[in-house]
């Protein structure tokens, strides 16, 4: 179910795919793309950046290369099938720790302005990516010796697999 099941499901649109933007973390601005080992991503990201209001990439950090992000976010589903992938972190305002899947993840904590902010750079670097004549490689960084680069799983195909942990 879910993204794992339609990457597999999917792999025409893995191979056409020229991006996939993923975030979801929380409220707050985004404030760092994480390349995931993509060698020349970051040079893509910065010059799409590069055409957009400052007032919107200000505060973005894109690493470069980075390491393989294995961490169950939607984006992984892709980047362990080459897709080029990526995850747009936001600052953390205490998410992990206090409001993350459980009953005080409320609209209250919701930033508007960050939320508008996110969106339009979301929306921009998808534009530039769509307009940009070169495909972003899918050439990866060599991982370290303790950091593999993400499997991909069989996907599950109901709650109920979920539920056994059978995937």
């Amino acid at each position: 179910i879910g993204s794992s099941a339609f990457a597999a499901d999917h792999p025409e649109i893995i191979r056409g795919m020229q991006v996939l933007l993923n975030q979801d973390n929380g409220t707050g601005e985004i404030d760092t793309v994480r390349s995931v080992g993509f060698l020349d991503a970051p040079a893509s990201f910065t010059s799409w950046m590069s055409r957009m209001p400052g007032d919107i990439t200000r505060g973005v950090y894109v690493d470069m290369p980075g390491i393989a992000h294995d961490e169950s976010t939607d984006s992984d589903a892709f980047a362990c099938r080459d897709a080029p992938a990526f995850f747009l972190n936001s600052s953390d305002w205490d998410y992990n720790d206090y409001t993350w899947h459980t009953n005080r993840d409320t609209y209250d904590k919701i930033s508007w302005d960050a939320v508008k902010k996110n969106a339009t750079l979301i929306a921009m670097l998808a534009y530039e990516a769509s307009e940009d004549p070169q495909k972003v490689s899918r050439a990866r960084r060599i991982p370290p010796p303790d950091r593999k680069p993400p499997t991909c799983e069989t996907p599950p195909r109901s709650w109920a697999e979920v539920l056994r942990g059978a995937h």
